[in-house]
């Protein structure tokens, strides 16, 4: 039995010795492997090409669309609606008839004006031949004179109030719903629809007074609306308020947008971005490039198969990218993963293939 113990503790020993052996062996064999393969402790990153685009620098505001014009049609003289010459929500065009009174009775007026303007005029000729003739005096004539005047004026009067009957569109535009129907007996003034003009159509915005200096007539705004999620509508600012709101020290702009298709409405809210400078030729990297350097930010970039370290300073961000305003070029090969085991001069590994220079406008 002692033996057989004395026999397992030799075992045991040699098989422990052996064990350490080979792996004494192993580890002097591992820095010689690395020494002939940098690439077995190069790190791994993923690198990308940088982006040239156009950027443009933008103020953002809100504001309201309005119509560019908007009027209430109403009668100038009382009335019985005999014709309505639209639909509610058409599109009508200036000079076409939207309302027509009766003008029975104006027509009489009119024929009875002509007839004392008729009458007016002879009596008129009649004083004047005998005047000449020595037979009359002048001073009947000078009234024969006034009761032309009289008469012609009215005639003018009648004809006006006969034209007044029929009711046109100032301008091309929308009418709205309407608050009158064939036969009603209408007064002078009352509300019969509203015509709107929204092709263009305005919007009204503020931005702050810090801006003065940055908006200008002329220049292209982008104008999104909750109501109209999947569109975006470009217009000009053509008018700049002179004068400072001195309670929420802004400055009231006015833009035109063209709105041939009428989907936009007065009174909706909206949401502009006025671009306020445009840079051809930017370079624009994923924001994953970029690291945090303390108060300061840096990008990796790949040079001779080593990670080097390039302070940088960033200009206007996107969604998920960032324009880079200094500290790089375009043929420079960035780190965009695996940034965050790489130290200046650390020798790389790069794990995907590199996408082709892109150059394309950012918005």
């Amino acid at each position: 039995m002692k033996r057989l113990v004395l026999l397992l503790v030799i075992a045991g020993l040699a098989g422990g010795g052996y064990y350490g052996y080979r792996n004494f062996k192993a580890a002097q064999v591992s820095p010689a492997r690395a020494a002939t393969n940098p690439q077995a402790s190069a790190v791994p990153v993923e690198v990308g090409k940088i982006e040239i685009a156009s950027v443009n620098e933008e103020v953002q505001a809100l504001g309201t669309l309005a119509a560019d014009e908007s009027v209430v049609i109403a009668p100038e003289i009382a009335g019985r609606v005999v014709a309505l010459g639209f639909k509610e929500g058409d599109r009508v065009q200036k000079g076409q008839e939207l309302v027509k009174l009766d003008k029975a009775i104006l027509e009489a007026d009119l024929k009875q004006a002509e007839a004392d303007v008729r009458l007016a005029r002879d009596t008129h000729e009649r004083s004047r031949s005998l005047v000449q003739r020595g037979s009359g005096t002048q001073v009947a004539l000078e009234q024969a004179t006034a009761q032309l005047a009289v008469a012609e004026a009215r005639l003018q009067l009648s004809q006006s109030r006969l034209a007044l009957t029929a009711i046109v569109a100032p301008f091309t535009g929308v009418v709205g719903l309407r608050s009158v129907g064939v036969g009603d007996y209408v007064p002078a003034g009352k509300e019969l629809i509203t015509l709107t003009a929204i092709d263009p159509i305005k919007v009204d915005f503020r931005v702050p007074e810090l801006f003065l200096s940055s908006v200008k007539v002329g220049q292209t705004i982008e104008v999104k609306l909750d109501a109209v999620p999947d569109r975006t509508f470009t217009g000009r600012i053509f008018a700049i308020d002179p004068v400072v709101d001195i309670n929420g020290r802004a400055i009231r702009l006015r833009a035109m947008i063209p709105n041939s298709d009428l989907a936009l409405k007065p009174g909706l809210f909206a949401r502009i971005n006025i671009i306020v400078n445009q840079r051809e030729k930017a370079l624009i990297v994923p924001e994953t490039a970029v690291v945090p350097d303390g108060m300061n930010k840096m990008i990796y970039v790949v040079q001779d198969g080593k990670a080097k370290r390039m302070p940088v300073e960033l200009g206007k961000r996107m969604q998920g990218k960032v324009e880079i305003t200094k500290g790089l070029n375009p043929a420079m090969q960035i780190v965009t993963t695996g940034q965050m085991r790489l130290r200046d001069g650390v020798a790389v590994a790069i794990k995907n293939s590199l996408p082709p220079v892109q150059t394309s406008a950012t918005e």
